[in-house]
């Protein structure tokens, strides 16, 4: 697939759930643009290996555990990376969790973790870099939502809940920072295959007396094109909207499809 080229020399990303799946392709990507990158994630030493890719392919990259639902944690993380770079120019909170399948297997601590993670931890970690971009105006902002944030459903319901609820906290958040000329945006995925996905379809297989390839092969047969969202596509249009050709599309979600869903 082509790719859009933008040349991000001097720029620093900051990115939660930066070590593995779609976080990950963020960092590579952006530090194949030329952006330093801090990674962050629950996993450190996940952070850590994707840092020393960064690293090894010749860029620049910070790793450091964070839990996204530690407000204190996450001003510590965003401290030592301005301190190391000088700068946050790009926030991608991205970090999540997916939660029971089954309405009746979800327990009060379920609905916490879900929540917690997906829309808590993202407005922490939005408000952690708030207040930086707003001195220096100028940023970029941008979420990881999902297709399910829209579509309603019988399974994994806290975690659809929870990506309604960062679409809405994008559109909110976007007119806040619109005047300090900082962008908001969220992207929402179709399936992805990272490793939150597949470890979900080894699951659903099993209680289902199939092979994981045949639950993925009858699940991209009901995909409208009948195939899975790769990261590339993602990150592709992470580079847009983090470029100055976007810097007038805020408080808007990028749908599955490729249209896009405007606020009033």
């Amino acid at each position: 697939m082509s790719r859009i080229t933008v040349d991000l020399t001097g720029k620093v990303a900051f990115i939660t759930g930066g070590g593995s799946g779609i976080g990950r392709g963020f960092g590579l990507q952006m530090a194949a643009c030329g952006a330093a990158v801090i990674v962050t994630d629950l996993n450190g030493q996940a952070a850590d290996r994707v840092a020393a890719e960064i690293v090894a392919a010749g860029g620049q990259a910070l790793a450091l555990p964070v839990d996204v639902a530690d407000a204190a944690a996450l001003d510590v993380a965003v401290a030592a990376g301005i301190a190391r770079f000088g700068q946050i120019d790009f926030l991608f909170a991205n970090a999540g969790v997916l939660g029971p399948a089954d309405y009746l297997d979800i327990t009060p601590d379920d609905w916490d973790l879900v929540m917690d993670v997906n829309i808590k931890g993202v407005a922490l970690t939005c408000r952690a870099v708030a207040t930086h971009m707003m001195e220096r105006k100028q940023g970029r902002i941008l979420m990881t939502a999902s297709y399910n944030g829209v579509r309603a459903g019988a399974h994994v319901i806290p975690y659809r809940v929870s990506k309604a609820a960062v679409l809405m906290y994008t559109r909110c958040l976007a007119m806040v920072m619109a005047p300090y000329g900082v962008t908001v945006n969220a992207i929402c995925p179709g399936v992805t295959l990272t490793p939150m996905q597949l470890s979900y379809a080894e699951e659903t297989a099993a209680e289902q007396g199939i092979t994981r390839d045949a639950y993925l092969a009858d699940r991209a047969a009901r995909i409208p094109m009948g195939q899975f969202t790769e990261i590339d596509d993602l990150t592709g249009l992470a580079q847009f909207l983090v470029s100055d050709s976007a810097r007038l599309i805020t408080g808007q979600a990028i749908a599955p499809d490729g249209g896009v869903m405007t606020s009033s």
